[in-house]
């Protein structure tokens, strides 16, 4: 990597400076155990962690196959990160073999922690297999505290709750509301831009499976530039893009009507649900994480005599299926990523989801601190601090403009979402898990990260070290 390319990223050291200038520490004796897509943004998160006390050598990385930059994984390593290698899965398989290197990865870190003068351990996930497969040897040796980072992590949790407190980035009204434009807009480029889809993808009609952020963006996007959408959700309650998107009522419908379908759910929405009848020589891509959208299909056409993965783009074609030929793009990993590069979103616009964890980690760390001092539970998931939320995005609005970067044309944002994103409450009310005010150690902690990133004051109070 380019020295360049590591130049420091603007939101995330404006909260280093300011968490910093408040003597604010991570502390030398905490070690982060992070699950992350090894791209150049975890790099530059990975430096303001250490520039706020956490040491290189207590630092554990696991990356994502499908993701991963070896020149990414060299820098990291040269700096004395332990990166985990990652296992290559049999196609449909990603999330049984995730989990194991999810396993190794705490493996790893305990035998070589265990050496070490450590009190506690911050955990970064990216879709809830870190968190739940942490040993219980290491809950009762170390205080624990989480930050999830996608949805399908906290799908995950609903049928596996985490084991200590988890700070969810993944259901703040910055990821929601203004993440999903960005990947979405990523998403769509990649399909109307590669020589492969660039003759079919234009007169296409689009199927989108799930209506959440991410499948709420694309479908804005899709529709704006005038493509044909249709969308499957069995979620009645949900709030509609505008333009020509049209609701089937079932995932066969959309299956049958569509050439390309997406999947955004962040679920498994054809387990115990294939096969089905689909248009001939559908082409499939995933929004999403892992390769579980469409796992259940894969798995089907794994028993085909004909069943073939591109080596080179790693695509899956069959003339076998249900109703004649299927495409699944990219191994049914997200597309996103498909370029294999060390950005798979440009790092300086993509940084908004970078200050964000730098951020919900700040926040796990003043939990924790109450934690240790017998003055809140380790335990429950808990929103992401509006006042924070609101600094990075604002942060971050001013790399977009001093980009010259139109969001409104660029991502589809809508206005008045950006108007009402100038006030704290509009971070608060969209934002999950909505508090309980009851609760006054999450009173405690909002109030602390206040102080810190409270936009109206021109310098944070001075407070006590976290440690």
């Amino acid at each position: 990597m380019q020295h360049s390319q590591l130049a420091p990223l603007e939101v995330t050291h404006a909260l280093s400076d300011r968490a910093l200038a408040a003597q604010f520490s991570l502390d030398e004796d905490t070690a982060l155990i992070a699950v992350q897509h090894l791209l150049e943004q975890t790099v530059d998160l990975f430096d303001t962690i250490a520039d706020l006390g956490v040491r290189y050598e207590n630092i554990f990385a696991l990356g994502k196959v499908y993701s991963n930059s070896n020149v990414v994984i060299k820098t990291l390593r040269n700096r004395g990160v332990t990166v985990v290698d990652s296992t290559m899965p049999e196609p449909g398989e990603f999330d049984q073999y995730f989990e194991l290197d999810c396993k190794r990865l705490w493996q790893v870190a305990a035998e070589a922690l265990a050496r070490r003068r450590i009190k506690r351990i911050l955990v970064l996930d990216d879709g809830g297999s870190c968190i739940t497969t942490v040993p219980p040897e290491l809950l009762s040796r170390y205080s624990m505290c989480g930050v999830e980072q996608t949805s399908m992590g906290m799908f995950v949790f609903e049928e596996k709750p985490p084991p200590f407190a988890v700070i969810s980035w993944a259901r703040t009204a910055v990821k929601l509301e203004m993440g999903g434009p960005i990947f979405s807009q990523c998403l769509i480029d990649r399909l109307t831009t590669g020589l492969r889809e660039r003759r079919t993808f234009q007169r296409e009609q689009l199927g989108l499976i799930g209506l959440g952020s991410i499948g709420r963006a694309l479908a804005n996007l899709a529709a704006s530039e005038g493509k044909r959408v249709f969308f499957y959700d069995p979620q009645r309650n949900l709030q509609m893009p505008s333009g020509d998107i049209t609701r089937v009522e079932s995932l066969e419908e959309l299956m049958m009507r569509c050439d390309c379908v997406i999947g955004c759910s962040g679920r498994n929405p054809f387990k115990n649900n294939w096969p089905l009848n689909h248009k001939p020589g559908i082409r499939l891509l995933s929004g999403s994480s892992g390769d579980q959208e469409f796992g259940p299909i894969i798995n089907y056409l794994k028993t085909k005599p004909d069943f073939h993965v591109d080596e080179n783009i790693w695509d899956i074609r069959s003339e076998l299926g249900p109703c004649g030929p299927i495409q699944i793009a990219y191994l049914g990993y997200p597309y996103n990523f498909v370029s294999r590069a060390p950005e798979a979103v440009l790092t300086r616009i993509v940084q908004l989801e970078t200050g964000g964890l730098l951020a919900a980690l700040i926040q796990a760390r003043m939990y924790l601190k109450l934690c240790e001092e017998g003055r809140a539970r380790n335990s429950g998931i808990h929103r992401a601090s509006p006042s924070a939320q609101r600094f990075v995005f604002e942060e971050w609005l001013s790399v977009m403009r001093a980009l010259r970067i139109d969001l409104v044309t660029m991502f589809g944002y809508h206005p008045v979402i950006l108007s009402a994103a100038q006030h704290e409450a509009w971070f608060a009310q969209n934002s999950e898990p909505y508090p309980r005010y009851q609760d006054l150690s999450l009173r405690t902690v909002e109030a602390e990260m206040n102080q810190l990133f409270c936009l109206e004051c021109n310098q944070p109070r001075l407070r006590r070290a976290a440690g």
